[in-house]
């Protein structure tokens, strides 16, 4: 095996072993197309890194109380919903069961585009009541609730603004990554490739 190449792996086990705690760049890509509640909600793209091969991939939104726009880059703490380490230091919330559970109702869009606006709303809603945004029903709640435990977590990274204690900084989202090993590249700048969870944003500022 090629030594460089070889060093390269051996770099990228070490951090997978370790807690994560890469830094990275975030470049929200896209909104989305469906509006609800003034937001626009459901998936969206970014970008993590600033490698020429990084390529969007879906974001959602965990954070309402912040604003960003397409084309906005900040730097991230990016926390693995795998091992949980990091959330409640990386992170905005220190509840994991709700990052868990967010993470779970993120797989539902595709299968439910009807419920997308039900979906979003009570991804909100597990990190604190929001004023004027509320699902039709606690359906989604009760399914996240009795379902979240089976889901596989290693390919889900919640970003957060670096400078989150600022009143400006960026909104927060959950990051759905193609593969594990992803994560562990990106830990060690070798790649820049990831989504972002971005956080629905009014559709008249985000035009």
């Amino acid at each position: 095996m090629h030594r460089r190449f070889a060093g390269l792996l051996l770099a990228a086990s070490f951090v997978a072993a370790a807690p994560l705690r890469a830094q990275t760049s975030f470049t929200l890509v896209s909104g989305s197309p469906v509006s609800a509640f003034g937001y626009e909600v459901g998936p969206y793209t970014g970008i993590l890194g600033t490698s020429s091969a990084a390529q969007a991939l879906f974001v959602y939104c965990v954070d309402v109380a912040h604003t960003v726009a397409p084309g906005q880059v900040w730097e991230v703490n990016l926390t693995n919903l795998g091992t949980g380490v990091g959330v409640g230091t990386n992170t905005r919330s220190a509840n994991l069961a709700a990052y868990r559970q967010a993470a779970w109702l993120t797989t539902q869009y595709a299968l439910h585009p009807d419920a997308t606006a039900d979906i979003q709303a009570t991804i909100w809603n597990l990190f604190g009541s929001v004023a004027g945004i509320a699902p039709s029903s606690d359906y989604w709640f009760l399914q996240a609730q009795a379902n979240f435990a089976s889901l596989d977590y290693s390919g889900f990274l919640v970003a957060t603004d670096v400078n989150m204690v600022q009143a400006n900084s960026a909104q927060e989202f959950i990051v759905v990554t193609p593969e594990p090993s992803t994560i562990a590249l990106l830990a060690t700048g070798l790649l820049g490739v990831g989504g972002v969870a971005t956080r629905t944003r009014r559709r008249q500022r985000a035009g």
